[in-house]
């Protein structure tokens, strides 16, 4: 005849909100992802650094082979030395690295020769502001005679 509420007894809404709230599934689904972007560029960013530190060491290994064709060649010019380290250079992918020659002036018997490379490698994301890293390594050697 009349609807009483029954003391302790719950409504059709307050049951299925209770389970809505208790139901755990797919929760560790939604956690990753909204960490899984995050973890992604970490990732991408170890990777571009890691490139860039072998870009440096191969800039360094063709310096110092340039540098070893102007130690047994004293009469290499600027450019001479420019086009041996393109060449190492070429082989290992890398592009638009500038060499320089300073040689010092002759002191007991020898001079000093400092060959000197910089470059930029540029990391870039996609919908993110390339970021430019400038290097710059240099290699002494003697310039025994001449």
């Amino acid at each position: 005849m009349f609807d009483r509420a029954v003391p302790g007894a719950r409504s059709g809404w307050t049951r299925r909100l209770r389970a809505f709230a208790g139901n755990v599934s797919g929760g560790s689904g939604i956690e990753f992802a909204l960490i899984a972007p995050v973890l992604i560029m970490l990732l991408f960013g170890i990777f571009a650094f890691g490139w860039s530190m072998n870009s440096t060491s191969s800039v360094r290994y063709a310096l110092e082979a340039s540098a070893r064709s102007l130690q047994l060649n004293n009469t290499l010019t600027q450019a001479d030395i420019q086009a041996v380290a393109t060449q190492k250079l070429k082989a290992l992918g890398l592009k638009n690295v500038n060499v320089t020659i300073n040689t010092d002036p002759a002191s007991g018997g020898f001079r000093m020769a400092h060959v000197n490379a910089s470059y930029a490698f540029v990391i870039n994301f996609p919908y993110f502001s390339d970021y430019q890293i400038n290097y710059t390594t240099s290699v002494t050697v003697p310039l025994v005679g001449g």
